[in-house]
């Protein structure tokens, strides 16, 4: 008897020993929302603008021809721009990126030295970007105010 009660515990104790190996675990954890948004970011090139506006009106120089590359991270990386028109380096010029709040609705571009936060839509399939230029270096009339970007 003394054997069989032996048997039982044992049967009972190796039981609750793979029960409780069994199941929790496995659970993935959520995706951070800045990797997907620089997933997004990054994906691809962005080119000829839909919208360039200063101050809500529509923008000196031709941004046609106008693309932006953003490579990089969660963490951040660099941008390389290309077609700028001549006289709006204070707009746009290659520089670094990193995200500005942890929603990623804010990204901060800085080139030559100098940070600008601009406000930030992004998905898959549209970039929006906006922020102000205070300071004009160039001579081209219109650099300064609240510049508008939008790429679908």
């Amino acid at each position: 008897m003394k054997r069989l009660s032996n048997l039982l515990a044992a049967l009972v104790f190796a039981s609750l020993v793979i029960f409780m190996s069994c199941g929790g675990g496995g659970d993935d954890p959520a995706p951070d929302p800045l990797e997907e948004i620089a997933a997004d970011l990054t994906i691809s090139g962005w080119a000829q603008p839909s919208t360039v506006q200063t101050d809500g009106g529509v923008a000196d120089g031709d941004w046609s021809g106008f693309t932006i590359t953003f490579s990089g991270t969660k963490d951040g990386g660099t941008y390389t721009v290309a077609g700028v028109p001549d006289g709006f380096s204070d707009v746009w010029a290659n520089g670094t990126w990193d995200f500005g709040n942890s929603s990623g609705s804010v990204i901060n571009k800085t080139q030559n030295g100098v940070t600008t936060p601009m406000t930030a839509s992004i998905s898959e399939n549209s970039l929006s970007l906006e922020f102000d230029v205070t300071e004009s270096t160039a001579r081209t009339n219109g650099i300064t105010g609240e510049w508008t970007f939008v790429f679908n």
